[in-house]
């Protein structure tokens, strides 16, 4: 793959350099997230560097450190492509192993959890783009990308070629590093190529499924709705940030976890009220589905069901 070359050996944009496994996992952390890496190979020793483009709300890097396993337990807060200029690399997720080298790359979206593997001839490529920066280019939700990238395709060719123009040109790199404000425009005509090269539009893009982390939210906030659970509880139990999460459903669900679990509190309230076996009081049903404040919850239940809670068991009585 050509894009990046020039990015590698640029001086001013080498990271670092390290023989120490340890070192060379805290550094790329510094600009990317905290991670696992596992030698593939015992024999080999470690030789790792990482060059890397700080723009608004754009990162591009390449890195290389030998036959290597990578553990990350989520994507944080931003939508991570991986390429390989050199060599191969192999993902394993839950919908089997995906190649990525030659034109083949891969792109993980926030909140998904990262196992692989690369060759010791592999050097990456990495493009890390900010939530925030997806969001402001597809305005209406945040896009799910396709996860396999083919640089082959026509419709790529115009991001691949701004990409290369960004990474394999030292004038350019120069004045991308110098000067935020054209970083910055060169990032949002990056970030939208890239949209467009992928098919996606803003209507598209409303009716991607949503992330992994929000339907394992979801499920949690299902399974355990009567517990006194916390923002911080659901966000962890997803396994991503709390503010993945608030972008998570914000952009998928129009709504915030807190509601999603208030409503299902109240929609478990009602069944138990209209079915009327063994329940004896209104306050016993708030307290069973994790209400607290019995004045909160009727004055919450009538504004989604337009009557009393004591009204719905009343008339269950009756029936």
């Amino acid at each position: 793959m050509r894009i990046a070359k020039r990015l590698s050996i640029d001086p001013a944009s080498q990271l670092f350099v390290s023989s120490d496994l340890d070192d060379a996992r805290a550094r790329i952390s510094k600009v990317m997230q905290p991670h696992r890496l596992r030698p593939l190979s015992r024999a080999s020793a470690v030789s790792a560097r990482m060059s890397f483009l700080r723009m608004p709300g754009l990162g591009l890097g390449t890195i290389r450190f030998g036959a290597m396993g990578l553990e990350l337990d989520y994507v944080d807060d931003y939508h991570l492509l991986i390429f390989c200029i050199e060599g191969a690399g192999r993902f394993m997720t839950r919908a089997g192993d995906i190649e990525i080298g030659g034109a083949s790359g891969i792109c993980l979206a926030p909140g998904e959890p990262v196992r692989a593997e690369f060759s010791e001839d592999c050097e990456q490529f990495v493009v890390r783009i900010d939530a925030s920066a997806m969001r402001r280019a597809c305005t209406a939700r945040e896009p799910a990308l396709h996860r396999r990238i083919d640089l082959t395709r026509a419709v790529l060719r115009p991001w691949a070629n701004l990409a290369h123009l960004m990474t394999n040109d030292a004038a350019t790199l120069d004045l991308l590093r110098r000067d935020k404000t054209i970083g910055g425009e060169y990032a949002e005509l990056f970030v939208s190529a890239l949209l467009q090269g992928q098919e996606i539009s803003d209507g598209a893009a409303n009716r991607m499924i949503a992330p992994a982390s929000v339907k394992r939210a979801e499920a949690y906030i299902d399974a355990c709705f009567a517990e006194d659970l916390t923002l911080s509880d659901i966000a962890r139990a997803a396994a991503v940030p709390v503010r993945t999460l608030l972008h998570g459903f914000q952009h998928f669900r129009d709504d915030t976890p807190m509601r999603c679990l208030r409503n299902r509190r109240l929609d478990e309230a009602k069944a138990l009220l209209i079915g009327g076996r063994g329940v004896r009081t209104v306050a016993q049903v708030a307290t069973d589905v994790g209400f607290h404040h019995l004045g909160r919850f009727s004055q919450e239940y009538r504004a989604r069901f337009g009557e009393a809670p004591s009204a719905s068991l009343r008339r269950s009585r009756l029936s």
